[in-house]
């Protein structure tokens, strides 16, 4: 940013020599995502379509799906990302022009420190899909173990848990083991069955949870009715004691996770009132290669004892 600090003509106008290419640069970029919406949000898409691939193409050969029973998760609604990336567009853009000058420079810099805003971004939404769906998912498999005893049929029980369920992403996972039965399959002159479904579906869910209990339902669904209920019931079981485990071992991490997010928030507290209380050393300091460098590790090794609080609530067991 341009130094003010000297004699100048008019000081209490100078502030606009900053304002004027900042607010044209952002105000270019809104009005080109504005115009270019529609293209963008294809691209987006596409990009998520690329990704899923890119993930079952990792999957062993037998594993892998057939075309008609590809299923991408709603993690992130494409309108959604388009709104987070400008939003942290236009954020970054602003502060990296209060560091750097030109504005050529802070765009230049912007790029990347978007792209890694962005990326955290997209994990933070994936991991609450994951959370929700998880969350949901053993209520359910209570309620389709009592309707397959109540001698309903697994496409009827399903159709029945739909119609009760709240959208979110457990509903719209179990809609595809609806709607993809009966598609026609590429690698075969036949139509999807139940089973070549939920195996497809275990796959591609984003939840270890979810997929070992679709794993367990796509062995059960091909038999008779008394193997598959039982099967369900011993889901429902293990799930509701794998709970119990989750969270005896939440509550005994409690005491750990709040210290590390208590230690955590008092040094970003220190260092929002250094950086409010002497803001200009703290431009000089951190605006050269190497103090950005330099303040790179001092960010992380403030949000390191954060992160290692949220990691300790993160108790997973699928062992069932």
């Amino acid at each position: 940013m341009r130094d003010l600090t000297g004699p100048v003509t008019a000081p209490e106008t100078a502030w606009l020599i900053n304002v004027v290419p900042v607010s044209l640069t952002l105000a270019a970029t809104l009005v080109v995502v504005f115009m270019l919406r529609e293209r963008l949000m294809q691209l987006i898409v596409a990009t998520a379509v690329k990704r899923a691939a890119r993930a079952r193409q990792a999957l062993p050969a037998a594993l892998v799906p057939d075309v008609a029973l590809i299923w991408t998760p709603p993690a992130l609604p494409p309108a959604t990302f388009l709104g987070i990336s400008v939003g942290a567009t236009v954020i970054m853009l602003l502060v990296t022009s209060m560091l750097f000058s030109p504005i050529f420079v802070a765009m230049a810099v912007t790029a990347p420190l978007t792209a890694g805003l962005v990326w955290v971004l997209i994990q933070v939404f994936e991991l609450r899909y994951t959370n929700h769906l998880e969350r949901d998912l053993t209520a359910a498999v209570g309620r389709m173990s009592a309707l397959l005893r109540s001698g309903n049929g697994y496409r009827q029980s399903l159709v029945k848990l739909l119609d009760d369920m709240d959208p979110g992403p457990l509903r719209a996972e179990w809609r595809f083991l609806i709607d993809a039965q009966g598609a026609p399959l590429s690698s075969s002159d036949g139509i999807a069955t139940p089973q070549q479904v939920t195996a497809a579906l275990s796959a591609q869910t984003p939840s270890r949870r979810h997929a070992t209990f679709l794993n367990h339902l796509a062995v059960a669904v091909g038999q008779p009715q008394d193997v598959l209920v039982t099967r369900v019931k011993t889901a429902y079981e293990a799930l509701q004691a794998s709970d119990r485990r989750r969270d005896e071992a939440v509550t005994q991490l409690a005491q750990m996770r709040y210290s590390g997010m208590a230690v955590g928030l008092a040094g970003m507290v220190m260092a929002l009132y250094l950086f409010w209380t002497q803001w200009d050393r703290v431009v000089i300091a951190y605006s050269s290669p190497l103090g950005m460098v330099v303040g790179g590790v001092v960010a992380g090794a403030l949000l390191l004892p954060i992160v290692g609080g949220v990691l300790l609530a993160r108790a997973d067991d699928i062992d069932y």
